[in-house]
């Protein structure tokens, strides 16, 4: 049946049509579970009846969902990577930056090599993030029961200011939302800062705003605790991702599940790893003890991600602050660890995902050229955005706000920023080659006339960097294509890539002083 309707869409359609991606992120959206010894053999069959009709047709590999390597190297194994012409990824990252997809497209080129496809193109068909706004009633709930351990915990309002991790060699860090609020203000801090950080002056810390944090620091987070110090982890599953430096400077995410949650005294389950765990989640309500700090104003799906108390050690204790289920099963999603054992201090954890699935629109126009140039330095041949037109038709609808352009096609700043990126690297440019230097990435590439560009940025805090030029810099312009001043001997980087145009050769020194 598969067969057939493979060959009457495709023979309909091959005049024009000639690319054909055989399902859609088949690790994902397939019947559980979603074995890639069954997504093999049903790119094989649709391989076969596709060149049957045309070999010249160009078949493409299920665009993924993220970049499993584990269940693409399954698929090569089973017989796949002799059924596709185009490798297909989709590598979103929410919650963190464009250089993630760097050491992606590595590990994916290392596998394709291993399995004898390395020759074959690979394509990214969707890649984005969404500027939705976060949904209000959750970000109440969030914020009030996040304040509400604070006020148990004796931390007292306006008194201290909150520390933030915003060092990029962690991951693209931004404060949760609102907590700040609470506090005199936010303080950003690097790793290395940890671990002489004083609870009394910051009594409590933010190490991570995701499921992301290098385990090369948890020795520097655990010494925060013993001196009585609270994490305050407020989105996902706690240290889920190793963030591991390469040696070629870039932040590779490791999944290690809960590999290092005991560690903390944490524990977390969800429908993966427990069969009692509903995949849909329809209420959250106040734990008991907290009915009046939490009026129960807030509706709509919880997280499918659960906290529990498994790992505490003699002393500790654990005091769920928020519970979310289904269908007779309930368990905290925002709970409290008290740690009076081999640890001190405090842990607050929040499992909701909704803030990391956000940014603002200026966010999304400063990762989309680092996307694109990030990308194609990698390797990639082709990179489709998701999407030009955004839907809006719910504010807080994730999946509605992907585009550059609003639903009435007035343009977001990301358009403006894709239009730059169109005007400085436009079709028939070299591919850009990229160098990367105490993080700072610096893009080059030649336009059709010759002229060499340059695009440079940090994802880290923005500084001031040296400079050196072999030729002369014509023309310097900001994300949206304005022209800026032209630099001299240094050259303020930040997130917000700026463009050279003119010289042969760029070098930015690392910075000393940084």
């Amino acid at each position: 049946m598969w067969s057939e309707y493979v060959r009457r869409t495709v023979s309909r359609y091959s005049g024009i049509l000639r690319h054909w991606e055989v399902w859609n992120e088949p690790n994902g959206f397939w019947e559980k579970p979603a074995r890639p010894e069954d997504y093999a053999l049903l790119l094989k069959r649709s391989y076969e009846v596709i060149k049957a009709i045309d070999p010249k047709l160009q078949v493409l590999y299920g665009g993924t969902s993220g970049v499993p390597l584990d269940y693409i190297e399954a698929s090569f194994q089973a017989g796949a990577a002799d059924c596709f012409d185009i490798m297909n990824i989709h590598p979103y990252q929410p919650g963190d930056t464009p250089e993630q997809i760097l050491p992606q497209m590595q590990a994916l080129q290392e596998a394709m090599k291993r399995h004898g496809c390395a020759d074959k193109p690979i394509w990214i068909t969707e890649i984005g993030w969404s500027t939705a706004k976060p949904d209000n009633a959750s970000d109440g709930l969030f914020t009030d029961a996040v304040i509400a351990a604070f006020r148990r915990l004796g931390i007292p309002e306006g008194k201290h200011r909150l520390a933030v991790v915003l060092d990029k060699r962690g991951g693209g860090q931004r404060p949760p939302h609102n907590i700040g609020d609470f506090f005199i203000g936010c303080q950003p801090i690097s790793l290395d800062e940890i671990a002489t950080l004083s609870p009394e002056e910051y009594p409590v810390l933010v190490p991570t705003s995701n499921e992301s944090f290098p385990s090369r620091y948890h020795d520097a987070l655990r010494a925060y605790l013993a001196k009585g110090g609270t994490l305050l982890l407020p989105c996902g599953l706690p240290f889920y991702y190793d963030v591991q430096l390469q040696p070629d400077g870039t932040l590779r995410n490791v999944q290690v599940d809960d590999r290092d949650v005991a560690s903390f005294h944490l524990a977390w389950k969800a429908w993966w790893t427990h069969p009692e765990v509903s995949e849909n989640m329809t209420f959250q309500k106040a734990a008991p003890g907290f009915e009046e700090a939490l009026p129960n104003r807030w509706t709509g799906k919880a997280g499918i991600r659960f906290l529990d108390d498994r790992n505490l050690k003699p002393g500790d204790s654990f005091t769920p602050i928020v519970l979310a289920g289904d269908n007779g099963f309930e368990a905290p999603i925002i709970a409290l660890y008290e740690l009076n054992s081999d640890l001190k201090g405090n842990l607050i954890v929040s499992t909701a995902m909704h803030h990391g699935q956000y940014i603002s629109p200026e966010i999304q126009a400063e990762y989309l050229p680092r996307t694109y140039l990030i990308a194609l330095a990698a390797g990639a041949e082709r990179v489709f955005w998701y999407n030009f037109r955004a839907w809006e038709g719910d504010p807080m609808e994730r999946e509605h706000h992907f585009g550059i352009a609003h639903r009435d096609l007035s343009p977001k700043p990301a358009y403006h920023a894709f239009q730059t990126l169109a005007k400085l690297c436009p079709d028939g440019s070299t591919r850009p080659v990229l160098t990367i230097i105490d993080q700072v990435y610096h893009a080059e590439w030649s336009i059709p006339d010759g002229t060499r560009c340059h695009a440079i940025w940090t994802p880290d805090f923005p500084a001031e960097y040296p400079l050196t030029t072999e030729g002369v810099i014509t023309d310097a312009y900001n994300l949206y294509g304005q022209p800026c001043g032209i630099p001299v001997k240094t050259l303020r980087v930040g997130p917000e890539l700026i463009y050279l145009v003119g010289p042969e050769k760029i070098t930015v020194h690392a910075n000393v002083e940084k």
